[in-house]
């Protein structure tokens, strides 16, 4: 996975300097052309400095778990938890990402024209808000059936670790394509104390609880939190310099 991850990457990059070669000249010149370059790294050094760091730490977020809960619970319940995020993450995510491909094209638009894209943030808000009650109705009714009906009787389990996760991944679902609004307003410092929450919470709530049940309910709990507070931030970046 690994290699095709790097193969499909360096595929990307070859593509993209064959069909958009980039010619110093064409800038006005080489001086100027390196004038540019430096203001641009300038301009956006915030992504390798606070982006890049919080993606890591996102990305270690959700293995974290997976993790913690086979050293402490055993490799069943893990076996348990990681099909569950597979099952709901998937679709979740697809859904969340098709709207974020549209919002970001709007609200960084407004952004530049306006100084805000506080309107586009609430339509979107409300639609993912409607989306996500059907979505976590959906499967708090139907979620220990289906993990029955599609996997057999001993993955019944992963049904319910389904619904007590169903308000963190609900949450996700609203919050996670709005986040958006943190590079678009420049506040990518924000985003990075976000997320050392998320991994300092991640870390509390399987370390700190006795029991697997516990840990899934607090961990959901805690990340359903965050992702409100990470909803409410981004709504008051959206007002820009109304803000």
């Amino acid at each position: 996975m690994t290699l095709g991850h790097v193969l499909g990457t360096a595929a990307g990059i070859g593509f993209a300097v064959y069909f958009m070669p980039l010619n110093p000249l064409l800038l006005g010149g080489r001086a100027e052309f390196w004038t540019k370059l430096k203001a641009f790294w300038r301009n956006q050094r915030r992504f390798p400095m606070l982006a890049l760091p919080a993606d890591a730490l996102n990305a270690a977020s959700g293995q974290l778990p997976l993790l913690l809960i086979a050293s402490r619970f055993g490799a069943e319940a893990s076996g348990l938890f990681a099909l569950t995020l597979r099952v709901l993450g998937a679709p979740i995510g697809l859904l969340g990402a098709a709207v974020l491909d549209v919002f970001k094209r709007s609200a960084a638009s407004s952004y530049r024209e306006k100084g805000h894209c506080r309107d586009e943030y609430a339509r979107t808000f409300w639609l993912l808000a409607a989306g996500g009650c059907v979505l976590a109705l959906g499967v708090i009714v139907v979620a220990e059936r289906l993990f029955v009906v599609a996997f057999g009787e001993p993955w019944r389990q992963a049904g319910i670790i389904a619904i007590w996760l169903m308000p963190m991944f609900a949450f996700r679902f609203v919050a996670s394509p709005l986040s958006y609004v943190f590079y678009i307003a420049g506040k990518q410092q924000i985003d990075l104390v976000w997320q050392c929450a998320l991994f300092a919470m991640t870390l509390a709530s399987f370390m700190l609880t006795s029991s697997f049940e516990t840990s899934i309910k607090f961990y959901s709990a805690g990340y359903s939190l965050l992702y409100v507070i990470y909803a409410i931030l981004s709504y008051h970046y959206s007002k820009g310099k109304q803000s």
